[in-house]
């Protein structure tokens, strides 16, 4: 589950322009081609994308009118904000997705004037469905069709399956694994692990 406030300065954005970008932001997240459409599917419906344009907006450098100013509030899971990797990961695919709005798609790789802050809920923080979930229950959720699918995608050389939620995973780099009688298997997130580990009464 994801929720992205984006606020904007130094643009005036009608409607259409604003779901422009809110839509390339969330296409960008939720766009993966190692992960099978069931799960992309879903985890579009737990990703939230808000646009906002502040009546205030004081900051330094160049005018915002000539330089407009991006801010982005990412808020997900505790776990997953804890991986180091996931900031390294997002923060620029977030970036560019900004970027591809306006006419010099280079300048927010050039000029500090798009901050992405990444803020993590703790466990049961965030909660759907009227309840407070854990982010093994959302991970749940998210790839309930795809394990409720019974498919199981050829690998390419190297890689495996994540058999959670269908991405391809490689071996060499692989972080997560379990071995469940006798078979080897490697997971994308902790949490993907996690739900594996909990359906089979993995110890």
């Amino acid at each position: 589950m994801m929720t992205l406030e984006i606020s904007v300065t130094g643009r005036t954005l009608d409607a259409a322009a604003e779901r422009d970008l809110a839509e390339r932001v969330l296409a960008a997240l939720t766009a993966a081609e190692s992960a099978p459409d069931e799960t992309m599917r879903r985890a579009r419906e737990f990703t939230h994308v808000l646009i906002g344009q502040p009546r205030t907006w004081v900051t330094g450098g160049p005018d915002a009118e000539t330089a407009p100013r991006y801010l982005v509030r990412l808020t997900v899971p505790q776990s997953w904000s804890n991986d180091r990797d996931f900031g390294r990961y997002i923060i620029p695919m977030i970036t560019d997705a900004v970027a591809a709005t306006e006419a010099d798609q280079g300048r927010l790789r050039r000029e500090p004037h798009c901050v992405v802050q990444i803020v993590g809920l703790r466990e049961h923080c965030v909660g759907t469905l009227g309840r407070s979930t854990t982010s093994t229950e959302l991970t749940r959720l998210m790839t309930q069709d795809f394990r409720d699918s019974g498919q199981r995608p050829e690998a390419p050389e190297g890689c495996t399956i994540d058999p959670t939620c269908g991405m391809v995973v490689e071996w060499a780099t692989a972080q997560f694994t379990v071995t469940h009688a006798g078979v080897d298997y490697a997971f994308c997130a902790p949490s993907c692990r996690k739900v594996f580990v909990e359906d089979h009464a993995v110890s």
